[in-house]
């Protein structure tokens, strides 16, 4: 069985047509009501079907049109490894101009997925945002496509816990993150901040005798972060231990290595290719 679909190329050449054709007067052909009007869009339009970026957008895969395909792909994103576990996904290729609607339509299918299954075969899920002041920011500052996103975020902050569905934000920068669903979130791990506005932040979630605990905040070593919410009795200041794996991570060891290692030339020429092709995988 085939969903119903349409080709990209039909609409784009039906915009053609529109932009085209001609209307008919009295006295013989007039411009149409369509006639140049479209010329700026329909060149925006094909500049991003030529952008192999938004491949995944405008080219997807045959497969894509068939019946099963959407549930085969949320059973991917809800299993890991032999069926349960975590499921990374990068989204570091995407254009930073539709990324609030592809993270946002993830986030909607998953939460639709779980809200629609008998509550009795529900897969608890946790969506963890990394990075989160890119696609979750403050409403008041987010333009109308990061609305659209906020709207399923903040949906899933307010109600998924009814419907096994929680969300777990990371940000550096806590104070541009939408304070929503900040508000929604039980338990706070805030590591090293400098800025008073992050700090903030904290502050508010802190009852009122606790709150002088905020002024550890910039001082706080490699590791250690405060605590506070429904998993301690008082907000407390603790010391993490060393992940057994470690992070993949670039930071570089800067007292050794500043004007120590020098530039790969292969690797540079690799990074420039990968730059032309908006792709990891250029090469």
């Amino acid at each position: 069985m085939v969903d119903a679909a349409y080709d990209v190329s039909e609409l784009l050449a039906l915009l053609n047509a529109d932009n085209t054709t001609k209307g008919i007067g009295k006295t013989g052909p007039v411009k149409g009501e369509w006639e140049d009007k479209l010329t700026r869009f329909l060149s925006r339009l094909e500049a991003k079907l030529d952008d192999r970026r938004y491949g995944f957008m405008f080219a997807p895969p045959p497969p894509a049109m068939q019946h099963d395909w959407l549930a085969s792909q949320v059973l991917k994103l809800l299993r890991s490894g032999r069926g349960a576990g975590i499921k990374i996904i990068d989204f570091s290729e995407v254009p930073a101009d539709v990324l609030p609607v592809v993270t946002g339509t993830l986030a909607r299918l998953l939460y639709d997925v779980q809200f629609w299954m008998g509550s009795k075969v529900r897969t608890p899920v946790t969506l963890l945002c990394d990075e989160a002041h890119l696609y979750l920011p403050v409403r008041e500052d987010a333009d109308a496509v990061q609305r659209q996103a906020l709207g399923s975020f903040e949906r899933i902050a307010k109600e998924g816990r009814k419907y096994g569905f929680s969300l777990l934000v990371v940000s550096q920068r806590p104070s541009d993150v939408s304070r929503t669903i900040l508000s929604q979130c039980n338990n706070f791990l805030a590591l090293r901040l400098t800025n008073e506005t992050d700090q903030g932040v904290i502050k508010r979630f802190m009852p009122d005798s606790l709150a002088g605990l905020t002024s550890i905040l910039p001082l706080l070593d490699t590791g250690e972060a405060l605590l506070l919410g429904d998993a301690v009795l008082l907000p407390t200041r603790i010391k993490l231990d060393v992940p057994k794996v470690p992070p993949d991570s670039a930071t570089r060891d800067f007292w050794k290595e500043w004007g120590a290692a020098k530039p790969d030339e292969k690797a540079i020429l690799s990074a420039v290719e990968c730059l032309r092709g908006q792709s990891r995988d250029a090469l």
